[in-house]
């Protein structure tokens, strides 16, 4: 899986506060290589007392479909990143790094590693997973699709009459 990487140990070198801007622009692939969509951005990359901090305005463009007509469409998820990342091994000995307060999941997903890079894959595919639609729709006045033939009533006209479940009957007669 290509992941979205960038080298801090210069950074980590320098004192705390010290800061780079980086210029996000890559596909966001998924574990089995399937393109999920594109992440842009400007961000920029401080060095903390513990790590980097990693902030800035992404936007994520999202293959999907709408979910009435069906079609392919693509929308962007704004997301706002705010992180901070922690080294697995110090710069200067190579030694282990112990961080006591973060938790198992959080050491695996947001630190730095033995090469001193940066991978901002898992992250951004949190982010964007969090701002998914859940009913995403191609414009406003889609009209979907026909229930009885599935035909793309956007594209195409036609005489489908809707069938009347026969079990509802008497309840019509009452509306009459």
């Amino acid at each position: 899986m290509p992941e979205i990487q960038i080298n801090v140990a210069e950074l980590l070198k320098e004192t705390v506060g010290a800061a780079r801007s980086f210029d996000l622009n890559s596909t966001l692939l998924d574990h089995d290589g399937m393109v999920l969509g594109a992440a842009t951005g400007d961000l920029k990359i401080t060095k903390t007392d513990r790590g980097v901090w990693v902030s800035g305005p992404v936007k994520i463009m999202v293959l999907s479909e709408c979910s009435r007509c069906l079609n392919p469409m693509e929308y962007v998820v704004p997301a706002q990143i705010d992180d901070e990342y922690l080294p697995k091994v110090d710069l200067a000995t190579g030694a282990r790094v112990r961080v006591e307060d973060r938790d198992a999941e959080d050491a695996d997903t947001r630190s730095i590693d033995d090469h001193h890079e940066l991978d901002l894959t898992e992250t951004l595919q949190q982010y964007r997973l969090a701002g998914l639609l859940l009913a995403p729709l191609c414009n406003e006045e889609c009209l979907g699709i026909c229930s009885q033939c599935g035909v793309d009533l956007n594209e195409n006209t036609h005489e489908c009459q809707d069938e009347l479940d026969p079990r509802w009957g008497k309840l019509r007669e009452l509306l009459r």
